[in-house]
């Protein structure tokens, strides 16, 4: 997958942040930034400038990188480039870290917005010099570090970045129609994407919605750029699986099992793989991003598992009246969750975003992104899926 910027194409205002950050390498730095702005990718260029300035003076320096999720660990060690940076860096996930226990010199924490204020006061301890990224508009975890909690553990130096790198205007105007106060308002436009597709498709029943879904996203699948279909929960992906076994007349993946709360996603992954179908579950230390690098493939992952990625295409399927993208008991005690859990997922398309449902009634959020004059909306029955995978009027 592509998202490495290399330091001739960053904005003057990423190289300004860069520069102002080199400048006081010993105090604490939080760059922050509305979805698709590159706060990652800053943050990268951070680790290779001071890895690059210490390697001739000293030896003792030890640097760590913290994600959030797995699959952004595969996917930052891939930009990363250079011997002297992959030697002396380790990339991890939060958890790991903590677990560790070790102490570095440097350590750069990405989506700080969903670390707890017990484990960011831990991960502050563990580091001489501590660096951030993230985005309050995409806390999408509960008894989360506040801004202000931020603010008081570390005391950095906040770095705004504006320009929206990643969104088109018309996939700004989706986001914001979901999470209505999001501060993704005041960007700067700076995608150079020439064109968005955003679609809303209602199918006559689910077998349809999850054909149209997968042929669509094949379709669009291409080495280097893969699909990728989106799902609230671990029981919205496999149900999808499912039926797309049936649909396919090929055996269904077993059950997902939980390991210590945690899900097993190997026998699903190998089912698909022995069956030559391109299709993967992506999270929770399962699947291979550079899987996508040489082949199509499409990817299923759940909305908190794509967090800090991006993709083409992106598909977010199941947006029926009565779904439910997080736990009424969770909406009890955060009744805007749901919004800004589908505000990440949305915020993960570069061009192409399709929402689908089937019956009759879409999703409340659906009714709002479908009053736009940049959503194109259709209805697919049986009919409409006779159409060859390749033919460009397949809609």
């Amino acid at each position: 997958m592509r998202w490495w910027v290399s330091a001739n194409r960053l904005s003057l205002t990423q190289r300004a942040i860069l520069d102002g950050m080199t400048d006081k390498l010993d105090e604490s730095h939080w760059v922050k930034g509305f979805a698709g702005t590159g706060k990652t990718v800053v943050l990268a260029h951070l680790i290779e400038r001071i890895i690059s300035l210490n390697s001739a003076l000293s030896n003792a320096n030890r640097y760590c990188f913290i994600t959030f999720t797995h699959a952004l660990v595969d996917l930052v060690r891939s930009g990363l480039y250079g011997d002297h940076v992959l030697q002396n860096l380790e990339i991890m996930t939060h958890t790991r870290f903590l677990g560790l226990g070790r102490r570095y010199s440097h350590v750069f924490l990405d989506e700080v917005q969903d670390i707890s204020v017990a484990d960011l006061e831990r991960i502050s301890n563990l580091a001489d010099n501590l660096y951030v990224a993230g985005d309050p508009d995409q806390r999408i975890y509960q008894n989360r570090a506040s801004d202000e909690d931020i603010s008081g553990i570390l005391a950095p130096h906040e770095h705004h970045l504006v320009e929206i790198f990643r969104l088109t205007e018309p996939l700004r105007r989706v986001a914001l129609s979901i999470l209505p106060g999001a501060t993704i308002v005041n960007g700067l436009r700076a995608s150079s994407s020439a064109a968005s597709s955003i679609r809303c498709v209602g199918a006559v029943d689910e077998a349809t919605e999850v054909e149209w879904v997968y042929r669509e996203a094949l379709k669009r699948a291409r080495a280097g750029d893969p699909s990728v279909i989106l799902f609230p929960m671990h029981k919205n992906v496999e149900r999808f699986a499912s039926v797309l076994a049936e649909i396919l007349e090929v055996e269904s993946p077993a059950s997902i099992s939980f390991v210590r709360g945690r899900p097993d996603y190997e026998p699903f992954n190998d089912h698909w793989e022995n069956l030559d179908i391109p299709f993967r579950y992506q999270g929770n230390s399962f699947g291979s991003l550079p899987e996508s690098d040489t082949s199509p493939i499409i990817y299923a992952m759940t909305f908190h598992s794509s967090k800090g990625l991006d993709f083409k295409n992106v598909f977010i399927p199941g947006m029926n009246r009565a779904a439910n993208i997080v736990s009424t008991s969770v909406l009890k005690e955060l009744p805007d969750h749901d919004r800004r859990l589908l505000f990440v997922a949305a915020t993960r398309a570069r061009e192409g975003l399709f929402f689908t449902f089937s019956g009759e009634h879409a999703h409340r959020f659906i009714d709002d992104i479908r009053a736009l004059d940049c959503v194109a909306s259709a209805t697919v029955d049986s009919s409409d899926l006779e159409f060859e995978p390749d033919d460009e009027d397949f809609f």
